[in-house]
């Protein structure tokens, strides 16, 4: 097993800015919301009002946070009078959470941050990067497989597409009998590799597709020359035991906390 990363803090600060600049990476390329704001450390990244991916990722790991950096967090993800949320790890500065408690923030979902050193190992079936002219299977792929359902607009295929055309982010696709059933996405940043999107169709799910697009992902980190490798789940989910049958392990959970 590959060894776990040292000095959770700032393996924290990292983890985190890779996630939050995913996102941004993905909000640029659908041209929604406004450009990403620097606060406190962190980004406040908005994909437009009401989007689920509006969030302030990396907020006050390191840093005190603010009144001004709350009310500026606020004034960029609420335009348009959607929920604002801000999302806080164990290392977050205590004045982030004691000035969201005193806003009435409230928790909404949890997840696990999982981790662990890049490596090259087989993947065991056949999983590859998707080629431009795939980018549709993709797509299509992606809402039957993560999403759970076909795709329901042209609206949420434009942002589709655009998560799979973002500078940075990769789109992969698990192959069986040559047809594609799996999809997953990667992206690098600061020598972080973030593993997200992964999921297969109902009827090709339990073959180890999963972990193979998880080894796939982590070959590719090492060879793009990252130290780290960070995937988040939702808690007891079959992803978080895929993860773990690869080698991952937790290294902090994150709360959602929503206005």
């Amino acid at each position: 097993m590959a060894p776990f990363p040292p000095d959770p803090a700032t393996t924290a600060r990292r983890m985190e800015r890779a996630h939050a600049l995913q996102l941004e990476r993905t909000r640029a390329a659908r041209g929604t919301g406004a450009p990403a704001v620097e606060v406190a450390g962190g980004l406040a990244v908005s994909h437009g009002a009401r989007s689920p991916f509006s969030a302030a990722v990396g907020v006050g790991l390191g840093v005190p946070v603010a009144e001004a950096d709350v009310d500026l967090i606020e004034a960029h993800l609420g335009l348009g009078g959607g929920p604002v949320r801000i999302e806080v790890v164990p290392f977050t500065d205590p004045s982030l959470t004691e000035e969201l408690g005193r806003r009435g923030y409230q928790l909404e979902r949890f997840f696990q941050i999982w981790t662990r050193v890049p490596s090259v190992d087989p993947p065991g079936a056949d999983v590859r990067i998707a080629a431009p002219s795939e980018e549709g299977t993709w797509v299509d792929l992606f809402s039957r497989a993560f999403l759970g359902a076909p795709i329901q607009s042209e609206s949420q295929r434009e942002g589709l597409v655009c998560m799979a055309r973002a500078e940075g982010n990769v789109p992969w696709l698990a192959i069986e009998n040559g047809t594609p059933v799996g999809v997953a996405l990667s992206s690098a940043e600061g020598g972080v590799a973030w593993l997200s999107g992964a999921g297969v169709l109902p009827a090709s799910r339990g073959r180890g597709l999963q972990g193979a697009m998880v080894r796939a992902r982590l070959a590719w980190a090492a060879s793009r020359g990252c130290d780290l490798a960070a995937s988040a789940t939702e808690p007891g989910t079959a992803s978080q035991r895929t993860l773990e049958r690869c080698g991952f392990r937790v290294a902090y959970p994150k709360a959602i906390l929503v206005h």
